[in-house]
């Protein structure tokens, strides 16, 4: 029978998975930022935003984390990669409903926004899409790279050890969701409770469905929204 890390093993091991994603997001900026930046008043804040910056340290944690995770999981013994990450195709009707799902709380988000009297498109958000060079980049990691190496780990790895421990499906759903939306620190506490908001909705997906692959796709497409929302915004349209 397939294995997989336990409690303490899927925590211990996520600790080196997220310490090591730290790691290089700070290697990268230290690397490719130039000395002086780091040595003014709002360096840190201003290097968070830089697009170029973003989308390079995106490459390198996804092109490293990704098969760090796959060899934490081969360690186990009798493991498999496709049922411990739950790579099952899904039946496009279910695709179909989760999708809507999406779609609804993603419109529902922006009416509650505009409601609040606040901009649909972050500030952070719309000075990372103004500083990308090239744009493309951007693109490749908002869309591929970040969902591709945050989904493998957060509803992937963890959602596997917690779900088969005492946390249980709803938890594990909650726990997920949670530490996936404390990663966001680049928001304000709205923007943060957004992300946890779809960060259920992504966990449930991946609970209900069986499936990896439907909130890997969900948000890919939920950030290719976000893209479009914040090019929109840098162009007058919106």
């Amino acid at each position: 029978m397939p294995q997989h890390w336990g409690f303490r093993g899927t925590l211990a091991w996520g600790v080196v998975v997220a310490a090591s994603f730290v790691a290089l997001q700070v290697v990268t900026l230290l690397t490719l930022a130039p000395l002086a930046d780091f040595e003014s008043e709002g360096a840190v804040t201003r290097l968070a935003e830089d697009g170029t910056l973003f989308s390079a340290a995106m490459f390198v944690t996804t092109a490293v984390c990704c098969p760090l995770i796959l060899g934490i999981i081969r360690l186990k013994k009798d493991s498999r990669i496709r049922e411990y990450l739950a790579l099952q195709a899904v039946a496009p009707a279910i695709a179909l409903r989760w999708f809507g799902a999406l779609a609804i709380v993603l419109m529902a988000s922006d009416l509650l926004t505009l409601s609040l009297g606040r901009p649909i498109v972050p500030d952070s958000m719309s000075a990372l899409y103004a500083s990308a060079n090239p744009e493309w980049m951007f693109w490749i990691a908002l869309v591929i790279a970040a969902p591709l190496f945050e989904e493998l780990f957060f509803r992937g790895f963890l959602f596997r050890g917690l779900q088969s421990s005492f946390v249980g499906s709803t938890g594990t759903i909650v726990v997920t969701s949670l530490v996936w939306a404390s990663i966001h620190l680049q928001y304000d506490a709205y923007g943060i409770a957004t992300v946890f908001v779809l960060g259920l909705l992504l966990g449930a997906a991946r609970a209900y469905a069986g499936t990896l692959l439907l909130p890997l796709g969900m948000h890919s497409v939920a950030n290719l929204v976000a893209g479009i929302e914040t090019a929109l915004a840098a162009r007058g349209v919106a």
